[in-house]
């Protein structure tokens, strides 16, 4: 979905240089009196045309993303990252995990046999041990687990919701421009409290770009697609709703 949005902009910005570049032939070429001179506003016309086209492409592009970014999200409703935990080799990690946890959250109903899967992510590093990716059969106890994450504090292991490529670049830029007591994250959606004290929900950095910010705070640099959905936002709003209205 990432590269649709990225080709969509790319052609755009191509067709937006291209366009201007033969105006300024067309004008140079066909003198204001002359018979042909109209030709200048049927070109205007053909232009607005095909932006307008190329922006409600885009739009109904990011209403998808949002839609699978929602979907994808639900998938993981039952899952938690544990960081922090010592890793070795031959480990059972469910086992060791559910002795840790069940211990130090105070939760004698967490077992093995209440999880129904869990690993480590990513490669092995000598530097720090690996984060691991746990799946409760129940979404219940799994929020038992993250609600009790503070009796964590002060031993070395912490716990995240396992969040989407787009939720988790908007959490990391929300914590580095309005500070880190000032984001968290519940059910998968970023929670940000903005300069008016008012909480703002986040699910991309376009959501996040809206959020009032004081001027000490540091402005984090959005990404060009980030950027071209701030824009849109208003427009995307009213187009789920006349879907919403349709269904």
């Amino acid at each position: 979905m990432d590269s649709i949005k990225k080709t969509l902009d790319d052609l755009t910005e191509h067709f937006n240089m291209k366009m201007s570049e033969f105006q300024k032939e067309l004008k140079s070429s066909i003198p204001a009196t002359s018979p042909t001179s109209n030709i200048n506003a049927q070109f205007n016309a053909f232009r607005s045309f095909v932006l307008a086209a190329l922006e409600n492409l885009q739009l109904q592009v990011e209403l998808l993303s949002r839609q699978s970014d929602d979907m994808e999200m639900r998938s993981r409703k039952k899952i938690l990252l544990v960081h922090g935990v010592p890793e070795a080799k031959n480990e059972n990690i469910t086992e060791n995990l559910v002795k840790l946890l069940s211990e130090r959250l105070q939760l004698p109903e967490l077992t093995s046999e209440g999880i129904r899967t869990s690993r480590r992510l990513g490669r092995s590093s000598p530097e720090r041990p690996r984060a691991i990716l746990v799946k409760f059969k129940e979404t219940s106890l799994r929020d038992k687990v993250w609600f009790s994450k503070k009796c964590l504090k002060g031993s070395g292991v912490t716990l995240s919701e396992f969040l989407t490529k787009r939720r988790h670049e908007a959490f990391l830029t929300a914590r580095q421009r309005f500070g880190i007591n000032k984001c968290w994250t519940r059910d998968g959606v970023v929670v940000v409290v903005g300069s008016d004290g008012s909480k703002h929900r986040i699910f991309s950095l376009a959501d996040l770009n809206a959020v009032p910010s004081s001027n000490n705070d540091t402005e984090v640099p959005s990404t060009a697609s980030a950027i071209v959905q701030a824009s849109k936002d208003n427009k995307l709003s009213q187009l789920r709703t006349r879907r919403n209205v349709k269904k």
